[in-house]
């Protein structure tokens, strides 16, 4: 299966920087953040997420979802910490996707330097990629908050010595489309995690990526 460009006349390039969401993008962590949604509403006091509601939610972004359940945005970051706590708590029912460490791999091997950037916390992140692939990557910028990745990705940029024009960034979220396209990065959506093909497709990404190992298709 080829990967789908939206902008068909870009060539794969190698580019000089390559970011990496990491909820949904490099682990699956989709089954064990929807087992404790309604633990996080109970304790926040928010309204418990209908089960029947989950293929219509993988439609909308994060400030749709908000509304849509009458979240107040000052309980986002504690209902996040907590999350993240949880997620630390049950680490060992988290991996990377299957073929993910490849990837990771053979990027490094090209000599492209990575970095992740996610809300996740740091902890989190460096225990599931493990000590062998966290050394591979060179910049993390975590815990960004739900609306916070474009100046994180500038900031990675900045470290990498790269241009907007010289990175590609891989994510899972219509938000990632957005961040990206706000720092003038190219953006590769990929469909293995929260957000359905058919939404993040009408953000107009410059790829949507349906397979792990497409993304190895798009770096030259």
């Amino acid at each position: 299966m080829k990967t789908f460009r939206y902008n068909w006349w870009m060539n794969n390039v190698k580019p000089k920087l390559v970011i990496f969401d990491f909820d949904g993008t490099l682990a699956d962590t989709l089954p064990f953040t929807l087992s404790i949604m309604d633990q996080l509403s109970d304790k926040f006091g928010t309204r418990r997420m209908n089960r029947e509601d989950l293929p219509l939610l993988r439609s909308y972004s994060p400030a749709h979802i908000i509304k849509m359940y009458d979240i107040p945005l000052w309980k986002i970051p504690m209902m996040t910490k907590e999350s993240q706590r949880l997620l630390f708590e049950n680490i060992e029912e988290i991996n990377l996707f299957p073929g993910m460490e490849g990837v990771i791999r053979t990027i490094a091997e090209k000599g492209i330097t990575m970095a992740v950037v996610s809300s996740n916390a740091l902890k989190n992140v460096k225990k599931v990629l493990g000590e062998e692939i966290g050394r591979l990557i060179s910049l993390f910028e975590c815990q960004t908050g739900l609306f916070g990745k474009a100046p994180r990705l500038r900031k990675a940029l900045r470290e990498a010595g790269a241009k907007p024009e010289e990175a590609l960034s891989f994510g899972d979220e219509i938000r990632d489309i957005q961040a990206a396209r706000q720092v003038g990065i190219p953006c590769a959506a990929v469909t293995w995690g929260f957000a359905n093909g058919n939404a993040l497709a009408g953000y107009q990404p410059n790829y949507l990526v349906t397979e792990v190992n497409q993304i190895l298709d798009i770096i030259s």
